[in-house]
């Protein structure tokens, strides 16, 4: 599929207060996008008790930097980036991204955001759903992982739902807000 793939508007079970449902764009990132994404993932990143392992004095990309990510992730047949957006912001991302080495080209490491105001509507599934579809169709990916932190039991229910299993416990595998955190491998084989 090579980046070619393009997603139709959906809209999420959720309603405005006049009773509308509220639209939300599934769609693969685009390099113009970059600015807007450096500004989603620094607000991520300064959240107090997020379930990432980045800080926010760690994240400094350029806009050309990200930029060349989106399309190296857009030419690649087995990676693709996915943003949900809503009112032209960006609201939620996905990435897929596949091995670069012949052995590992079948295999994709999965990484998930929601912002923090839409957390628990339904973005988060929809992503996923979009991204395992698109990965079932490419013709390359056979295998999805991931890393969750323990504690993020909404997460890992999500990913079970998906068919995700977990595959083995990382000890103390991250540092977060002074804290030694174990996190979750889950693997999901299409």
């Amino acid at each position: 599929m090579d980046g070619q793939y393009t997603m139709d508007r959906k809209t999420l079970p959720h309603v405005t207060s006049a009773g509308d449902p509220i639209p939300i764009l599934i769609r693969e990132a685009r390099p113009e996008d970059a600015p807007a994404l450096i500004s989603y993932f620094r607000r991520l990143f300064g959240e107090p008790g997020i379930n990432l392992i980045t800080e926010v004095d760690e994240f400094s990309p350029t806009v050309e930097a990200e930029s060349r990510f989106i399309r190296e992730m857009a030419r690649a047949s087995n990676s693709i980036f996915l943003v949900a957006e809503l009112d032209n912001h960006i609201i939620g991302q996905l990435t897929l991204e596949g091995g670069k080495r012949r052995n590992v080209k079948h295999a994709a490491v999965l990484g998930i955001t929601v912002a923090r105001e839409w957390r628990g509507s339904g973005i988060g599934h929809r992503l996923l759903a979009e991204s395992i579809r698109w990965a079932r169709g490419s013709g390359v990916i056979s295998r999805i992982e991931l890393h969750v932190f323990v504690r993020n039991e909404r997460a890992v229910r999500l990913y079970q739902e998906f068919g995700f299993v977990i595959e083995g416990r990382r000890r103390k595998a991250v540092i977060r807000d002074g804290e030694h955190l174990d996190d979750w491998v889950m693997g999901l084989l299409l």
